[in-house]
C-alpha cells in the first residue's frame, strides 16, 4: 500500500530537484514515455511545473500501449492503440499545452527488441543537448519496456552529455521500501496548481484507470495512490551507460541504427 512506503524514513526526504543548472534554468525538458500514461503518472508534476516556468517540453512516446488490458472485451488492439494515443494527446494538452509528442511506434512489450532504433531516434531529438534535461523511466523499474527506455536514455545521455533523471513506476510494487535506491533519489514537491494539473492528466488516461466493473478507479487506491501525492521521486543515477546487447555495435546518439 502507498502508506507502507510513505511511512519509510527516506520517503520524500531526498534533496530537492533543481530545475536550474550552473545558475541557468534548463531550456528544454525531453520526457521519454514507454507507454501512454507513464508521463502523467511518473512526472506529470515535473512536466506541468517546467511548462509553467517557461521551459520547452518535448514528449517522446515509444509505444501506443496496445497490449494493455482493453477497456472492453470487444476492443481490438488497433482500437485500443488509437484510444490511448488520443488520451496521451489530451493529457499533454493539460500538462504542457502546445508541446509536441513524437511517437516512435515501437511494439508494446517489445521496446528492447528495437532499443538501437530508440537510441538513434532519441539521440537525434536530444542533439548536442545544450540546456536539456532528459527524463526517462528508471532502467531498473521491473517492466521490460520501462527498463529498455531507461537504458536507451542512459546511452544517449552519455553520448551527448545531457543530464538524465529517471522516474520509477512499478518500483513501488516490485520492491520493498528498504530496497529503493534512496541515496540516488531527489524529490520534486508540487504546488497545488501543478498537482491539480497532474491529477487531471491522469484522469485523461481513462482506459487505464478502471476499477471493478469498469468504473473509474479511485486516485488514492492501491496503485494510483503512489502518484497522486504532491511529491515526485526521481532517480539521479550515477551508473555508467549500459553496453549494447551482445552482437550489436554501439550506436552513437544522433546516428542511424
Amino acid at each position: 500500500m502507498p502508506q507502507h512506503w510513505q511511512q519509510h524514513p527516506s520517503w520524500g526526504r531526498g534533496p530537492v530537484l533543481d530545475l536550474r543548472t550552473g545558475g541557468q534554468a534548463w531550456e528544454r525538458l525531453v520526457v521519454v514515455s514507454a507507454h501512454p500514461d507513464d508521463e502523467s503518472l511518473g512526472v506529470g508534476g515535473l512536466i506541468a511545473h517546467a511548462h509553467r516556468a517557461g521551459i520547452g517540453v518535448y514528449l517522446v512516446l515509444l509505444t501506443a500501449g496496445e497490449s494493455s488490458q482493453p477497456p472492453a472485451e470487444h476492443c481490438s488492439r488497433h482500437s485500443l492503440a488509437t484510444r490511448r494515443l488520443a488520451e496521451m494527446d489530451a493529457a499533454v494538452d493539460l500538462l504542457a499545452p502546445g508541446s509536441p509528442v513524437v511517437f516512435l511506434g515501437a511494439p508494446d512489450g517489445g521496446v528492447a527488441d528495437v532499443e538501437e532504433e530508440v537510441v538513434a531516434a532519441l539521440g537525434e531529438i536530444v542533439g548536442e543537448g545544450h540546456g536539456t534535461l532528459l527524463v526517462a523511466p528508471w532502467r531498473h523499474d521491473g517492466h521490460p519496456d520501462h527498463d529498455a527506455a531507461g537504458r536507451a536514455a542512459a546511452r544517449v545521455a552519455a553520448a551527448s552529455g545531457v543530464r538524465l533523471v529517471e522516474y520509477p513506476l512499478l518500483m513501488w510494487h516490485h520492491l520493498q521500501p528498504d530496497e529503493a535506491p534512496w541515496e540516488q533519489i531527489s524529490v520534486l514537491r508540487l504546488d497545488q496548481a501543478s498537482l491539480e494539473i497532474k491529477l487531471a492528466a491522469i484522469r485523461a488516461h481513462a482506459s487505464q484507470i478502471r476499477g471493478a466493473g469498469g468504473a473509474p478507479a479511485p486516485l488514492d487506491g492501491h496503485f494510483l495512490g503512489h502518484f497522486t501525492v504532491p511529491l515526485e521521486h526521481l532517480v539521479l543515477s550515477t551508473e555508467p551507460a549500459p553496453s549494447p546487447a551482445r552482437g550489436q555495435e554501439p550506436v552513437e546518439a544522433g546516428q542511424p541504427a
